[in-house]
């Protein structure tokens, strides 16, 4: 039997599992120790939470509540509050996100890795390989991306369906592993991993495995979704039909440093776990709404695309930008102002987030702010070797540049 995935694992904590079922799973638990290990990290979280919930029951004496008032209480409180959001390279390779990229999110990956014109090689047959040297940075609208859209409706169905038929992944990078140091860290990924020296060791060590997908544009299917969400109006090229784009991720390494909240990491395609899910991180957005004393730092060489070497992307690029909010003439002005042969655009929300270019570990960088309820957070980001870093916390620029003075 093969290792058993947390929707399973749950569902046996939950006690919900029955005959051949539940003997398979009992005896494969016994005789795995990374699946016995999975299971009891599980029970003890949901331990954990049952702990928290506890302390909520009512006490004997307590009036009787209107369900109705209370939650309208509760989502007036906390339903506006604005949910602490990972970096963008974080969500890059966040496990959850890379089944579930949709026309949008592929645009842009595509629009921000790849080339207006890529530069041809000598031989024309063979396929155009671009890496990201500099990072620049584009505002958006996200309210824009399918929006209006409810997750059973059908521009999400199509949204899913056309993942699931033109996105193949063809190296899976598995779970991410804990590893006890950064000398370890190093020895899996093959190149050196750098520590905030301000802050001492991390308090965890995560690194992600390499990752390769690919995907082929069905310009049919593509202008199919963009009418279900009412953006006829974005044209996608001929030429773009049946092109096939490959994106190769390396290893990445995530040091967390301070009380951060726990990374939920499974991944699953049924409904109901894909509900807990959500469940979760809701939960762990407001258990770690007010935490300040987190910080990640995020080293990952970066990350190639192969492309056939004619295949011109100014209109694809054109496209991805207006799906993102951006008007024809200033996607097409800014695409203009970009070197896509080289340049790792990353989008920001406009209005919540500002950006200045900054010096940092001797190379020029992007610090971008976002202004949030609870306190300013940060996103620094540079290249430096060929090595993409990402630092974010809780704080102002100069707590930023301090931190990332201090690397070693």
């Amino acid at each position: 039997m093969t290792c058993i995935n947390d929707g399973i694992l749950r569902t046996h904590l939950d006690g919900q599992l029955t005959g051949a079922e539940l003997i398979g799973v009992t005896e494969h638990l016994v005789s795995c120790t990374d699946c016995r290990a999975c299971f009891e990290k599980l029970r003890a979280e949901s331990a954990q939470m049952q702990d928290l919930l506890a302390t909520l029951a009512p006490a004997a004496d307590s009036i009787t509540i209107n369900p109705a008032m209370a939650y309208a209480q509760f989502d007036n409180q906390y339903g506006t509050a604005s949910e602490p959001k990972a970096t963008w390279i974080a969500r890059l390779f966040a496990p959850r996100w890379r089944p579930a990229w949709g026309f949008a999110a592929v645009a842009m990956v595509v629009t921000i890795l790849v080339s207006v014109n890529p530069v041809r090689t000598w031989a024309q047959r063979i396929l155009a390989m671009l890496r990201v040297q500099k990072i620049q940075v584009v505002t958006i609208d996200p309210t824009t991306l399918m929006s209006s859209s409810e997750p059973d409706s059908r521009p999400y169905k199509l949204f899913n369906q056309f993942v699931a038929d033109n996105i193949v992944v063809t190296m899976d990078p598995g779970k991410p592993a804990v590893v006890s140091n950064l000398t370890r860290a190093a020895q899996l990924t093959g190149y050196p991993i750098r520590v905030i020296g301000s802050l001492g060791a991390p308090h965890s060590v995560e690194v992600n495995g390499e990752t390769t997908f690919q995907m082929t544009i069905d310009r049919d299917r593509v202008a199919t979704l963009l009418d279900e969400i009412g953006r006829s109006d974005i044209h996608i090229p001929e030429s773009a039909n049946g092109a096939l784009i490959a994106v190769h991720i390396p290893k990445t390494v995530i040091s967390i440093y301070g009380d951060c909240p726990v990374r939920h990491r499974y991944v699953t395609s049924n409904p109901q776990s894909q509900a807990e899910a959500l469940a979760e991180r809701k939960m762990e957005r407001m258990a770690s709404i007010k935490d300040t004393n987190c910080t990640y730092l995020i080293q990952a060489p970066s990350p190639t695309v192969s492309v056939p070497p004619d295949f011109n992307m100014s209109e694809i690029a054109e496209a991805a930008l207006e799906l993102a909010g951006m008007s024809p003439a200033e996607a097409q002005s800014f695409c203009q102002t970009v070197d896509w042969s080289s340049t790792l655009v990353v989008p920001i929300p406009r209005n919540s987030s500002s950006y200045e270019t900054v010096t940092v570990d001797g190379v020029e960088g992007t610090l971008i702010t976002e202004t949030l309820s609870q306190g300013n957070r940060y996103s620094l980001l540079w290249i430096k070797n060929g090595v993409i870093h990402s630092l974010s916390g809780h704080g102002n620029s100069s707590d930023a540049l301090s931190l990332a003075a201090s690397l070693r």
